[in-house]
């Protein structure tokens, strides 16, 4: 969820319509009974809508989790996004596990399954494969959680903030390591 208002939707992602489209997707997921989560995702040009987007979703009795510390390389670049609002950035957790591929998956809209936003590739075609092809991600998303180039070998790791399909994110970027390992002894 990128807004609570037409206005402010559309402007976050730069798409006319898209609040309208997202509100009636919403109503009909609601409506087939899917088990749905929300993510809302909080940005400058957004966090002044934050407590409307909580109270729609929590009159939608809807779980939700919320998104400041947004990928800075989600579309290959090594840049902090400029867009990020600074008063919800908080310090992340270290890494231990996650259930993406086995629980939950994202689909994009071309009907690409993968197991998360971030983790993208390898991905299902579920037009092609049907929901059957779903199976396939638990399988992806071990694959996608071993260490990656600059983090084998490191003996921190365990103490790392950031997922193995951010890191990979980042690593492919070439963004400067302080932006995703916080570490000084590799």
């Amino acid at each position: 969820m990128y807004g609570a208002t037409a206005e402010t939707y559309d402007t976050v992602t730069r798409n006319r319509g898209a609040f309208t489209r997202f509100s009636r997707g919403l109503r009909m997921a609601i409506d087939a009974v899917l088990n749905l989560d929300l993510s809302l995702i909080i940005v400058q040009a957004n966090a002044q809508e934050i407590d409307l987007m909580r109270a729609w979703v929590r009159s939608l009795d809807l779980p939700f989790r919320e998104y400041a510390n947004n990928s800075p390389t989600i579309h290959g670049g090594a840049e902090t996004l400029p867009s990020l609002s600074p008063e919800y950035l908080t310090n992340r957790a270290p890494f231990t596990a996650c259930p993406a591929g086995v629980t939950s998956f994202h689909a994009d809209p071309f009907g690409r399954a993968s197991i998360c936003k971030v983790g993208r590739e390898p991905n299902i075609d579920l037009i092609a494969e049907g929901v059957e092809g779903l199976t396939q991600l638990g399988a992806i998303a071990e694959s996608l959680m071993l260490r990656t180039r600059g983090c084998n070998g490191c003996t921190l790791s365990g103490m790392c903030r950031v997922c193995r399909p951010m890191a990979k994110v980042f690593q492919k970027a070439k963004a400067p390591l302080e932006n995703y390992c916080q570490h000084k002894t590799r």
